[in-house]
């Protein structure tokens, strides 16, 4: 069934400025994903952060480096921001940060002000991460991108623009949001978990997948072309895929889920929030009403929504380092 705006708007209590960015795109006469090739979808999400993320002043400082890796032979670019407001005499946290896209989307051009904002606001480094992305390097070659990069700032602290004293902590939205948990159980040491509307995996259906099945933003077909794309079906059960089917949920770092409630992957983060708390983790859980998924990396739009995400974060970050 498609997307009806009218409908959605009459059975929804949404976010004024949900409608109106939905408004634009069908204004637009944007497409989905499914229906572009995956160079044109990659474009198109591009235009979308250029559009509609903003731009932001942000005083500090840049870099750019080449994290080496086994599985990478060209090794995996990052980019960090050090803001203005890291506190360096008293070793400012240190937030790797992985970006959404349903696994064959995204880049740290598309995250680039979230980054800014993020660093500015918790007074933290950012380490932006340009993991590999799908058809053309499948599951699990960006988790073998990001682990790599974790561990290599775990050992570069000040090389980034931190301290040797720094705490490092892990942030995602979407499928980075995923990622980033996952690392929490494969790399020890990290202070914080700050995951932005996670997908949590690829076996179980939520209610809310039924719900916004036809969207808006992240639709059903959306979702399997995004799946599709990325993990051979016989993987699809992988734990390493999946938060949810993890041996363990001993000795992870405290947690912060955001969630957008008009998003099909909402209940899939109430349920992983509620499995960090059955095994004894601290996990707080922030829902921004009226919201729909991927209004966190558009803070030019959605400048409400992403206040209260930002300062909920910002705060988290600040009493976890």
């Amino acid at each position: 069934m498609a997307f009806d705006l009218d409908t959605f708007i009459k059975k929804y209590k949404v976010h004024e400025e949900t409608v109106s960015f939905l408004k634009k795109r069908l204004e637009e006469g944007a497409k989905p994903y499914y229906e572009l090739s995956i160079e044109d979808a990659r474009q198109a999400s591009l235009q979308t952060a250029k559009t509609y993320a903003g731009s932001v002043d942000f005083e500090g400082i840049t870099k750019d480096f080449t994290v080496p890796s086994p599985n990478n032979a060209d090794g995996i670019p990052i980019t960090s921001y050090r803001a203005k407001t890291c506190n360096m005499t008293v070793a400012p946290p240190i937030m790797v940060y992985f970006h959404g896209g349903g696994n064959c989307m995204g880049s740290r051009e598309t995250y680039d002000t979230v980054c800014k904002v993020i660093s500015r606001d918790a007074g933290c480094v950012v380490v932006s991460v340009e993991y590999r992305l799908a058809p053309e390097h499948k599951f699990p070659a960006n988790h073998n991108d990001a682990k790599a990069a974790v561990r290599w700032t775990q050992m570069n602290k000040s090389l980034v623009g931190a301290t040797n004293n720094s705490k490092v902590g892990v942030g995602g939205d979407s499928t980075g949001g995923r990622i980033a948990g996952i690392i929490c159980h494969e790399v020890p040491g990290l202070a914080f978990q700050v995951l932005v509307y996670p997908s949590v995996g690829f076996v179980k259906r939520y209610k809310s997948h039924e719900e916004f099945e036809s969207g808006p933003i992240l639709s059903k077909r959306t979702l399997d072309w995004c799946l599709d794309n990325y993990i051979d079906e016989c993987d699809r059960s992988n734990p390493r895929g999946n938060l949810m089917l993890q041996k363990s949920y001993s000795n992870l770092p405290p947690a912060l889920v955001i969630v957008a409630e008009l998003d099909p992957l909402r209940d899939g983060c109430y349920a992983y929030h509620e499995k960090l708390k059955e095994y004894g983790i601290r996990s707080q859980v922030l829902t921004i009403k009226g919201a729909p998924h991927a209004f966190f990396h558009l803070p030019g739009h959605f400048k409400e929504c992403c206040r209260r995400a930002h300062e909920k974060m910002a705060m988290f970050i600040k009493a976890n380092s």
